[in-house]
């Protein structure tokens, strides 16, 4: 399936950002994947000489996202647990997020993307897609990655944005910043996980994110896009008290017979849904 074709103003601004390619060991990670008799020790030791990513990976595995009735506390234990493409999934959406945290405002940013994050990989649950948990979180933790990227490149030029966003959602600003910067934040935070070699499902899911009208279209990029973006939609309305900018009322309002449908559910059932993700 095709990559994403950057404009001459997207590739400028991924240019300005200097996101570093991905780290040795993860690349070290994704040959064992990708070998038929990966060796799940090697991957542990690998694991275990980078500090950020191991520390990283006991985090999530230790979260509600896993479910665990005990906490792991080794990564040899977090390996064998997971297996080979599942600490693969996890060790990216770990080192992406290291890679980014030069990015201004990114604390605050994590606080509310880690809860949206472990709500997205809920819903794949609810929705019976277990195969789309990983996935989904971390389109959860990134499709509004595109944000701090261009108030990084921006700096106060991008204050309006985000003050008409305070007040109106980020799904009013799309238009907005591509009027006045030739790129948006939806399409930048595609790019940028395209570039660590994300699952295209989650790359068009994330550049796709305000399309919900579109499902038919998104599915013919990928099967998996719309399922993504219909969890990505439950889980933002269940957790919007968090940071209502990012899924407001008017939204919801726009969104929910969209998703009624393309789930075969009526509207209370689908409230009922985003009720056990809160």
């Amino acid at each position: 399936m095709a990559d994403l074709v950057m404009s001459q103003e997207e590739e400028r601004m991924m240019g300005q950002l200097m996101i570093p390619s991905q780290p040795t060991v993860l690349r070290a990670i994704a040959a064992e994947t990708d070998n038929e008799h990966g060796d799940l020790a090697r991957v542990a030791r690998l694991v275990s000489e980078d500090v950020s990513i191991s520390g990283g990976i006991l985090l999530v595995v230790n979260s509600p996202l896993f479910r665990r009735r005990r906490e792991i506390g080794s990564i040899r234990e977090a390996v064998m647990l997971l297996g080979l493409k599942r600490v693969y999934s996890v060790a990216r959406t770990v080192a992406l997020r290291n890679a980014l945290s030069h990015l201004p405002r990114m604390h605050e940013f994590w606080k509310s993307s880690v809860t949206l994050a472990e709500a997205c990989g809920g819903a794949a649950r609810l929705l019976k897609r277990p195969d789309l948990v990983d996935d989904a979180y971390l389109l959860g933790l990134f499709h509004l990655v595109g944000v701090p990227a261009l108030r990084s490149v921006l700096g106060e030029a991008y204050e309006t944005v985000e003050r008409q966003a305070d007040l109106s959602g980020w799904q009013s600003s799309v238009h907005e910043e591509q009027r006045r910067y030739g790129v948006s934040h939806d399409r930048l935070g595609a790019l940028i996980t395209q570039r660590w070699r994300a699952p295209t499902s989650v790359i068009q899911a994330t550049a796709h994110q305000y399309q919900v009208a579109r499902l038919d279209r998104l599915v013919t990029l990928h099967p998996d896009a719309p399922d993504l973006l219909v969890m990505l939609k439950l889980a933002l309305r269940a957790t919007a008290a968090v940071d209502p900018a990012r899924m407001t009322y008017a939204d919801w309002e726009t969104t929910q017979d969209l998703l009624a449908d393309y789930l075969a559910l009526d509207v209370q059932s689908l409230d009922g849904l985003v009720e056990e993700l809160a």
